[in-house]
């Protein structure tokens, strides 16, 4: 098995018969440099970390949030930054007065707005590994993302190896930290043999997982006996909840809307697999937030909201409940889990990582992927849908004619045969005076024109270069002349209505809809 394989398997197979392959590609991407000895799939190594395993059609959510993040800016991140959060994220916790911490603290990170999301996942991964031992042992990190909690299990003394689905990620975390093994893959369908871990891993990662309960499943199967599951940092939600409490959360959440593919699991899902196994786990639930506990009193509910460690027989409790969970698992007896393989994929890693360092190749690259569902959809609709939200798009009202966009807004559609042209109707922040709107089709720009506050303007651009029946991606950027990474919600917002696409001027039909009469 090459070097940096060891404890690997085949994903398509199974098999732990990984060996080296003739390749091609660039120094960047090498396509088929690992092959299955067994059933011969091939891997690909991508900025020297082998990726094992290719994307399938359910991924398309995941695909987009890496889409989001393809900028050549977005490639590295510093050992340095991520040492200096620790220190300050000790110093935070080991204070009394954290207000008075804050506002004296020369270090802007702790003023930074993700600050207090990584003070929370801290304490949770504090909590649950007391008394767990890091030092000599093997250790995964499911989701290493940058790498940052990644660089804190290193600093355990622990022999870490990385995990992460996003290849950019991944190239981050190399410069974070190098010491780890880092290797190209899914949480649901883990790269590794049975039994392989002491410790996994996986810190604010299980609520951006497609499949929690198989996810949960792989990890718990590539423990040892006695070995430890700790996950932390992940929001929950009531159990009773339909999946419109999700999109009511995120729907002013300027990560989510940019394409960041956060999501509240059920308190249910999130336990699905522990209680399939409950009988040869002992498991221990932590809530450092918690919200909505139903109890016959008052003061029960005040007491049980106060409570911060939960057995699993006690989760009917949680069931009804919201907040934030932390996981701590221990393997009393050998599980003997099957291990989950892929079947039908639909993008190579290879493939999609050769995009990555431009933008908008790597959205126009995910046109031909997208379910039938995702294009032509109504506009503005009257229900929400998780990918409009990643698109940009907020909810629909049905007492609106036009639809509220932020920052950059994608419509995927169909050209028709009998029309070039699209058109609709565009208002400008009405915050911002100096505001405009950039139009691309596939990522070449259609128009640029001054966006209004105060009034609608009409907007025209040839989809010409699109043939007839073909799909294509319509983005919408707004552009302030004073821009800043910290400017309000309110600065990005603009809003569309009346698209249609026509043909010399004569509406014919709009995107999703047999007939549609003009704006």
């Amino acid at each position: 098995m090459p070097s940096g394989l060891h404890g690997c398997r085949c994903v398509k197979c199974g098999a732990a018969r990984l060996v080296e392959a003739r390749a091609s590609g660039t120094a960047d991407v090498v396509k088929e440099a690992i092959e299955c000895a067994s059933c011969r799939a091939t891997y690909d190594v991508i900025w020297g970390t082998p990726f094992l395993g290719h994307y399938e059609a359910s991924d398309v959510l995941g695909l987009f949030e890496i889409a989001s993040n393809a900028r050549e800016d977005n490639l590295y991140a510093s050992r340095q930054d991520a040492e200096r959060i620790e220190r300050l994220l000790r110093r935070y916790e080991e204070t009394d007065d954290k207000e008075a911490f804050t506002s004296a603290c020369p270090d802007d990170f702790v003023r930074a707005p993700w600050f207090q999301n990584r003070y929370i996942e801290y304490l949770g991964f504090k909590t649950i590994a007391e008394g767990v031992r890091f030092s000599g042992r093997a250790v995964l990190d499911v989701g290493a993302g940058s790498g940052y909690d990644t660089c804190r299990l290193v600093q355990l003394g622990a022999q870490v190896t990385a995990l992460e689905y996003n290849p950019m990620l991944i190239r981050r975390g190399l410069g974070v930290a190098p010491e780890a093994r880092w290797i190209g893959g899914f949480a649901h369908v883990l790269p590794f043999e049975n039994d392989t871990f002491d410790v996994v891993c996986c810190n604010a990662a299980l609520h951006h997982m497609r499949d929690v309960p198989a996810a949960m499943h792989e990890m718990l199967r590539v423990l040892k006996p006695d070995g430890w599951l700790l996950t932390s940092g992940d929001p929950f939600r009531a159990d009773h909840g339909n999946d419109d409490v999700e999109l009511d959360v995120f729907d002013e959440h300027p990560a989510v809307l940019l394409g960041v593919n956060e999501s509240v699991p059920t308190f249910g899902r999130l336990v699905e697999t522990l209680v399939a196994h409950e009988s040869r786990l002992d498991v221990e639930l932590h809530t450092l937030a918690l919200f909505g506990i139903r109890g016959r009193v008052a003061q029960l509910m005040a007491r049980l909201l106060r409570k911060r460690s939960w057995r699993l027989n006690e989760r009917r409790r949680l069931a009804n409940a919201r907040g934030s969970l932390a996981m701590k698992v221990r393997v009393t007896r050998r599980l003997n889990l099957h291990a989950r393989t892929q079947a039908a994929t639909v993008l190579r890693a290879g493939d999609y990582a050769d995009v990555l360092s431009n933008y908008d190749a790597a959205v126009a690259s995910l046109v031909p992927l997208l379910p039938t569902a995702f294009v032509d959809r109504p506009f503005p609709g009257d229900r929400q849908a998780k990918f409009e939200l990643l698109n940009g798009w907020q909810r629909p009202r049905s007492e609106r004619d036009y639809r509220t966009g932020y920052r950059r807004a994608r419509w995927f559609l169909t050209r028709p045969e009998d029309a070039d042209m699209l058109r609709f109707a565009v208002k400008g922040p009405r915050s911002q005076a100096d505001a405009s709107l950039l139009v691309q089709i596939d990522g070449s720009q259609a128009a640029a024109v001054a966006l209004r506050p105060d009034g609608w303007l009409d907007v025209e651009v040839s989809v010409a270069r699109v043939a007839p029946r073909e799909r294509f991606v319509c983005e919408l950027r707004v552009v302030l002349r004073e821009a800043a990474d910290d400017a309000p919600f309110d600065d990005y917002r603009f809003e569309v209505k009346g698209r249609q696409f026509v043909a010399q001027a004569k509406p014919v039909r709009e995107a999703g809809r047999p007939e549609v009469a003009s704006s």
